[in-house]
């Protein structure tokens, strides 16, 4: 039985490794057919700062959830 699983692992690493000969021709002919990449214009590109990129939090509600997980926890912790 084990000889039989060997075998079907190794036709699977085959047609694997053969999949991904596949993908990479068809990146390299993709890759050979694109045009010429034009170089950015990172002069024109407004920068913002990433705290903006980031939600907004309000300590409160932070500072009561983590109340109520400790709540949780110790309720849990006196049921057992």
């Amino acid at each position: 039985m084990e000889h039989n699983e060997q075998g079907h692992r190794n036709t699977a690493a085959e047609d694997f490794q053969k999949s991904l000969d596949q993908l990479q021709h068809l990146l390299e002919e993709n890759q050979t057919e694109e045009q010429p990449e034009k170089e950015l214009e990172v002069d024109n590109i407004e920068l913002k700062p990433a705290v903006e990129e980031s939600p907004k939090f309000n300590l409160a509600e932070w500072e009561d959830a983590v109340a109520d997980i400790e709540q949780y926890f110790e309720s849990k912790d006196k049921e057992n």
